[in-house]
């Protein structure tokens, strides 16, 4: 369900509150969808989330060196060091050379999905159909909590000859299945904006998964490419939006919030002293009303993004 703001900030009673009973709503959610089996479908980008500066996993690349080869790079970057990782693809080990990546901002994508409608509102005692929504970077639970799996990070290269999203990078593939830039074209974080509003072909899956004698609520979405010919943007409801960390948050926006996303905000580097932490913790935020009208979106901002000379992580095989 959509987080909600005034459960933070106001500790008023919950008696009148309808009690809601998540399994019906996750049972409601796959019985609706119809998506238990995979399909691809047309999704649209509803809303960017910054997440702030995240750390990421360390780096590993693949080394055919000697163990001589190996105490050279240590010696040579103390903070270096080797593992064998074991390769799901040619299903064999890989020695790779190994340090850790300094934190670097990190966005989520939300997707809605007009052609299916779900009233998850009515079982909080508000009918309020809405389209189908998903968030990219899937979730897990980190032994504390709900988090995003796999943040969107706003990595650069020069690999295009100048400093820009990898072709590899998922912002990359959509700015040019979009046809926003031309293949081999730079795309650089500042204008992720620009992908508010546009519809791709992704593949889904809603579904209950079996582990352990007891079934899960899970949602699967892996970006596919641009929209085929003959078919058209579906037109959203709701005006596409943006959140920002220091940005102008408010009630409309950050109602777009789920749990785990706001659980990945709070573990941020910059989170401390931010206006999204004051509207979290406080429900409010310092910050002046936009100038503009809220359906006219102001561009996406984000931190300079980390330039790390080294090809993307992301892999087609895998769900983002």
């Amino acid at each position: 369900m959509a987080f909600k703001t005034t459960g933070v900030a106001k500790n008023e009673s919950s008696g009148d509150k309808p009690k809601v009973d998540y399994d019906e709503v996750n049972k409601y959610r796959v019985e609706t969808a119809g998506l238990q089996q995979r399909e691809t479908l047309v999704g649209v980008v509803a809303g960017i989330i910054d997440l702030g500066l995240q750390e990421q996993p360390d780096a590993e690349f693949p080394f055919d060196g000697t163990v001589q080869d190996e105490q050279d790079a240590i010696d040579d970057k103390p903070g270096t060091y080797f593992k064998d990782v074991y390769d799901p693809v040619t299903k064999k080990t890989q020695r790779c050379k190994c340090w850790k990546q300094r934190p670097v901002q990190a966005v989520v994508l939300v997707i809605d999905f007009p052609d299916i409608i779900l009233d998850i509102g009515k079982f909080y005692g508000n009918s309020n159909p809405k389209p189908l929504r998903m968030f990219t970077g899937a979730q897990f639970w980190n032994g504390t909590k709900m988090v995003v799996a796999r943040p969107t990070y706003l990595k650069t290269n020069k690999s295009l000859g100048d400093w820009s999203f990898d072709v590899k990078h998922l912002l990359h593939k959509m700015a040019v299945s979009s046809k926003l830039i031309e293949p081999q074209k730079c795309f650089n974080p500042v204008d992720i904006d620009q992908l508010l509003g546009k519809a791709f072909q992704f593949e889904t899956q809603v579904y209950f998964k079996e582990s352990k004698g007891k079934e899960y609520y899970t949602e699967y979405l892996k970006f596919v490419g641009g929209l085929g010919r003959g078919q058209k943007t579906p037109v959203l409801e709701d005006e596409p939006f943006s959140i920002e960390f220091d940005g102008d948050l408010t009630p409309e926006k950050m109602q777009n919030l789920r749990s785990h996303v706001i659980n990945t905000i709070k573990q941020a580097n910059n989170y401390e002293g931010s206006k999204i932490q004051e509207y979290l913790e406080n429900g409010s935020s310092s910050s002046k009303p936009s100038e503009q009208s809220i359906k006219k979106e102001t561009p996406a901002k984000v931190s300079k993004p980390s330039k790390v000379v080294v090809p993307d992580d992301l892999d087609d095989d895998i769900p983002f």
